[in-house]
């Protein structure tokens, strides 16, 4: 187990890249990029995995495999462009929390569909997270703690994240057999033609230097998340079937939202103001009490 878990702490790393290019893309000339880098990413990423679903000796072309693919993809199209506008509105601390909280959708109806125990320390985890949701939410544009448009972009992280964790769980479950390579390759190519169709042709070229740097960063970033996101995706769906829940989700996602949430308060100038820090004490708590059996 010793080696396992060293492999899931040299994936924080890439949790945090992944999180820093969403925020430093989402401060970018007012959202203009968001469709251009995440349609990028995910072909950056489905290029990356191309090979290996060619390779993967496994059945390719199976239904389960296509369609937890697609909706994996869809969910991906969903989150990943939503919670740039979600980095604008609030802070870094609360988006991501919102995204790891999302595995408590599959604990809640893994209880009551696939007849999962869900303890009373579980539940206390479930209520700790939602607690710290409401923490955590701090809008710097806002003179309010509050605002709509924050509580329905985290709402929407929170269900899209959850059902990329569901969908893992059904492949899981009921399509062990098939192309693992075959499911994250599919889950990478729809996102890319679906956000393909959304791309402005103005925000591929510029004559302005501003726009002409920002387009340039966006690229850098666009690749960094995109091999960060495919490395974590391989990563977890492997060891998900070696390594119990209590350990593997809280490790990752717990540490992962202490390293951006304190590497944004330097990089990005959040504050961490005692509010926002004993709100993710108790966010990491409850997701870590949220998979204990």
């Amino acid at each position: 187990m010793s080696k396992e878990i060293l492999i899931i702490l040299a994936c924080v790393p890439l949790y945090v890249i992944n999180s820093f290019c969403d925020k430093h893309v989402s401060s970018k000339s007012g959202n203009k990029y968001n469709f251009l880098y995440n349609c990028i990413k995910f072909l950056i990423g489905s290029t990356c995995l191309l090979p290996m679903f060619l390779l993967d000796s496994a059945p390719k072309f199976k239904l389960g495999a296509i369609l937890c693919g697609i909706a994996c993809g869809i969910m991906y199209a969903v989150s990943k462009t939503i919670i740039l506008k979600g980095y604008e509105k609030t802070s870094v601390a609360f988006m991501t929390l919102c995204h790891s909280a999302g595995m408590i959708l599959p604990c809640i109806i893994g209880h009551f569909v696939w007849h999962e125990q869900l303890t009373l320390i579980s539940s206390i985890g479930i209520l700790l997270a939602i607690i710290s949701i409401v923490m955590l939410k701090d809008s710097p544009s806002e003179k309010k703690s509050f605002d709509a448009m924050g509580i329905i972009i985290g709402i929407t992280v929170f269900i899209a994240s959850g059902g990329v964790m569901i969908v893992q769980k059904l492949m899981g479950i009921y399509f062990y057999e098939q192309s693992v390579s075959a499911y994250n390759f599919y889950s990478f190519i729809v996102p890319f033609l679906i956000l393909s169709f959304f791309v402005k042709p103005s925000a591929c070229r510029s004559t302005d230097a501003t726009d002409k740097k920002d387009l340039q960063t966006v690229l850098l970033c666009a690749l960094g998340s995109s091999i960060s996101l495919c490395a974590i995706s391989l990563v977890m769906t492997s060891l998900a079937g070696r390594v119990p829940s209590a350990i593997l989700f809280p490790l990752f996602n717990g540490i992962g939202i202490i390293c951006v949430c304190v590497g944004s308060a330097f990089i990005f100038k959040e504050k961490l103001n005692r509010k926002k820090i004993l709100g993710l004490i108790l966010g990491v708590l409850g997701l870590c009490l949220v998979n204990i059996r």
